[in-house]
C-alpha cells in the first residue's frame, strides 16, 4: 500500500533524555571502541570537553517509531539505505536534549511492490532551543506479502570503489559475533529479530541472523575518532559522519575498516573518507566525515 503523502512534515512530540554515562561506555562497548574519551571524564577534561564524549552514532539509541511514519513492520519490509549524523557541537555525558523525529521527504514509485523513498530525521536540541545534532535516515520500503521469503531479503551486491588518493588511516580490524550484535541490540535498543533470532531470520529468506548496518557505520566512526586521538588533539571532534549501507554483516565475518584523508583542513575543518571490506575485499559500508580540528 503506497505511504500517504501527508506523512511529509510530521513530527513526533519532543522527549527529554539525559546522557548518561553508563549509556554512553554501554554503547562503546558495544562496539569495541575503547578510547578513554567515551570513558573517562578525566581524560575528556584534559582534551577541553566539559565530561566524555557521546560515540558519533550513540544517538541512534532514539528510536525513530515507525507506526508515527505510516510504517507496519509487519506489512513492509524497510531498508536502510543511508545514514547521516550531523553535529553543531560535540554531544557530552551530562547533556539534556529534546529529541523528536520529522518526516522529511517520502518519493513513492509506481512499482508493483509499492517500493517508497522515505527520509527520517532524528533532532536533538538542548532546552535552550540550541542545536545539537541531526540523524538523518534513508530508508527504502517496500511492501511485503506473507510469503515473500527470499525476496524480502535480497543482498545488493557489494562494489569496491575506488579508493581516493590521500593519507591513510585505520586500518581497524573487527571480528562480528552473534555476541556482539546481542550487546549492540541492547545498547541501541534496536531488537529486530533478523539480528537476534535465527529463526525469524531463516523465515524472510535469510541463512542466519545479519548484524545491524549501524554497527559497521559505528566502526567507521572509530575509524575517524582513533585517528584524533593518535596522537590527542585537544578539543577535536567529530561533526559529520555519513554511511551508505551496501551489503549485508553476518557473524563470523571480519571486517577491516579503513580510511583516507582528504585534502587539507579548511575553515578548521578536515574531510576524510571511509568504509569497511569483509574477509573477501567486498565493501560492506562506505561514508565520508568531517572532524573539527582547532588551530595548534
Amino acid at each position: 500500500m503506497p505511504l500517504d503523502p501527508a506523512l511529509v512534515g510530521h513530527e513526533t512530540a519532543k522527549e527529554l533524555h539525559t546522557i548518561a554515562a553508563a549509556d554512553v561506555r554501554q554503547f562503546a562497548e558495544a562496539i569495541g571502541d575503547t578510547n578513554p574519551i567515551f570513558r573517562d571524564s578525566a581524560h575528556a577534561r584534559a582534551l577541553a570537553f566539559p565530561a566524555e564524549l557521546a560515540t558519533p552514532t550513540f544517538v541512534t539509541r532514539f528510536r525513530v517509531p515507525f507506526h508515527e511514519a505510516g510504517l507496519d513492520l509487519e506489512r513492509a519490509q524497510v531498508l536502510h539505505g543511508e545514514q547521516v549524523f550531523q553535529y553543531s557541537r560535540p554531544l557530552h555525558v551530562g547533556d539534556q536534549v529534546e529529541v523528536w523525529h520529522r518526516v522529511a521527504s517520502l518519493r513513492q514509485s509506481r512499482r508493483a511492490d509499492g517500493m517508497a523513498i522515505l527520509t527520517l530525521e532524528t533532532l536533538g536540541h538542548l532546552p535552550d532551543g540550541e542545536h545539537v545534532f541531526t540523524g538523518r535516515a534513508t530508508v527504502i520500503v517496500r511492501d511485503t506479502p506473507p510469503d515473500a521469503g527470499a525476496d524480502a531479503a535480497a543482498e545488493r551486491p557489494a562494489r569496491t570503489p575506488a579508493t581516493p588518493d590521500g593519507t591513510a588511516i585505520g586500518p581497524l580490524e573487527k571480528h562480528v559475533t552473534q555476541d556482539q550484535i546481542d550487546a549492540y541490540a541492547d545498547a541501541s535498543g534496536d531488537h529486530n529479530p533478523i539480528h537476534i533470532n535465527p529463526a525469524a531470520a531463516r523465515a524472510v529468506g535469510l541463512d542466519g541472523t545479519i548484524a545491524h548496518g549501524m554497527i559497521s557505520m559505528g566502526f567507521l566512526g572509530q575509524v575517524a575518532t582513533d585517528w584524533l586521538a593518535e596522537p590527542p588533539t585537544p578539543g577535536a571532534w567529530l561533526a559529520r559522519l555519513r554511511a551508505r549501507f551496501q551489503s549485508m554483516v553476518r557473524p563470523g565475518d571480519t571486517l577491516t575498516c579503513r580510511g583516507v584523508i582528504l585534502g587539507h583542513v579548511e575553515n578548521g575543518r578536515q574531510s576524510l573518507q571511509v568504509w569497511a571490506e569483509n574477509q573477501r575485499g567486498e565493501r560492506v559500508t562506505s561514508g565520508d566525515a568531517e572532524v573539527i580540528v582547532p588551530p595548534a
